[in-house]
């Protein structure tokens, strides 16, 4: 992701965000884990924190995930594919990309293990036309915690949590409008064409060649 994003928002911020989006496959149990997507979608994306509004989309299918995010005029492209466990941020303003591998890509997205989090439904809602179950979720370390609306296929289309850090409390909430349900155009989870390799560096090397880069994902 984007530099600039990314330091928006606290690391604990940035795992909550990071479970909303999920390549989706059997439908996990509701007493333990968070539900995943079930079905092939798209939707537009809103970010909002006390630095600003972070707009965008994100597509899913299944082992396939690709995350756009556009602040300041400038825009950042992730794409995870567990399916080849290779991931790649694309730089569409330079036309280049870096590959990593998909414990690299799950990092610089704010991954986290959701066994680091504490799971609970607590009701019903409809949220931008769609019906949801209300999950609450809290960082097990207290460093943040919040709401989940999820649909009956695993997708969750809206986020409200709080962040700490060094003492400070940081509001943050993500919403999914004009999900659109069905078949996702498979190129969209590929490196578009005319994009070349960023170059790699010694020991900045990650996973097939890719470059890991600092003070992403922390």
């Amino acid at each position: 992701m984007n530099k600039r994003f990314t330091s928006s928002l606290a690391p604990a911020a940035l795992a909550l965000v990071a479970t909303v989006v999920t390549a989706f496959g059997p439908k996990a149990s509701y007493a333990a884990t968070l539900p995943v997507p079930t079905v092939e979608y798209s939707a537009d994306r809103t970010i909002e924190t006390d630095k600003g509004t972070f707009t965008g989309k994100i597509y899913a299918a299944r082992d396939k995930q690709r995350s756009e995010t556009n602040f300041g005029g400038m825009q950042s492209v992730m794409i995870i594919r567990n399916d080849k466990q290779i991931g790649y941020m694309l730089m569409p303003a330079q036309h280049m990309y870096r590959e990593l591998d998909v414990a690299s890509a799950r990092q610089q997205a704010g991954g986290q293990p959701q066994d680091v989090v504490d799971i609970t439904e607590v009701g019903t809602e409809t949220i931008e036309g769609q019906s949801t179950t209300k999950y609450k979720v809290i960082m097990k370390d207290g460093s943040a915690g919040g709401f989940m609306w999820i649909t009956k296929d695993g997708i969750a289309v809206k986020l409200d949590a709080i962040s700490k850090e060094n003492g400070k409390k940081t509001r943050f909430t993500m919403t999914l409008s004009n999900l659109q349900i069905g078949t996702v155009d498979p190129s969209v989870f590929e490196v578009p064409a005319g994009y070349s390799a960023m170059p790699s560096f010694g020991g900045m090397m990650g996973g097939h060649g890719g470059v890991k880069l600092p003070g992403f994902g922390r």
